[in-house]
């Protein structure tokens, strides 16, 4: 089926948020080991101790994560990770699939893409996306919030769409940019 409205998109926000309540508890899993530096790989010598901060980031179309670690001066200091660790088999156990959006959701977003052609278009579109990342960042907001929750530990951390210069502060989940994040380490 292919979507032909925004009540067909929306359809396919409500598969995509009940997917991600699927995922939680694994994911939320990765996060608390990061959070007590399990499965980090430190570069230069670097340890857990020397980790000032962790940043996340997701790709655009497919939502794929990576996580590294910085040090005091802002430097990576841990290979770069992909989140979660363990892929789900989320499409019939599609192993060529490598987003975490589901490939089906994908697909029938694109194809709505490729395909409507009403003069709304565009806002119909810019709905369905402003409502997915809405729902995409909750989720891994309120994963992040469990996994802190339930270690205890509280570390600089950060959330984005990849190679922005804009940054969600998971701590206080306010928009910080950069700059800011530069000079809490000088």
């Amino acid at each position: 089926m292919k979507p032909q409205s925004m009540e067909d998109l929306e359809k396919l926000n409500i598969e995509f948020k009940n997917y991600l309540a699927g995922i939680s508890g694994k994911f939320t899993e990765d996060l608390i080991h990061l959070l007590k530096g399990e499965g980090i790989n430190y570069l230069n010598g670097n340890t857990q101790a020397y980790i000032k901060a962790f940043y996340f980031e997701y790709e655009f179309d497919y939502l794929n994560i990576v996580f590294w670690g910085v040090d005091h001066k802002g430097e990576i200091a841990t290979e770069i990770m992909f989140l979660p660790t363990k892929k789900n088999n989320n499409d019939n156990g599609n192993e060529k699939w490598s987003g975490l959006i589901p490939q089906k959701i994908w697909q029938k977003a694109s194809d709505f893409e490729d395909n409507y052609e009403g003069d709304d278009f565009d806002e119909i579109l810019d709905e369905y996306n402003d409502e997915k990342y809405r729902l995409f960042e909750q989720w891994f907001f309120d994963v992040w919030k469990g996994a802190s929750e339930q270690t205890g530990v509280k570390t600089d951390a950060y959330f984005s769409i990849h190679d922005t210069y804009f940054r969600t502060d998971l701590n206080t989940l306010k928009t910080i940019n950069e700059d800011e994040i530069a000079l809490r380490y000088e």
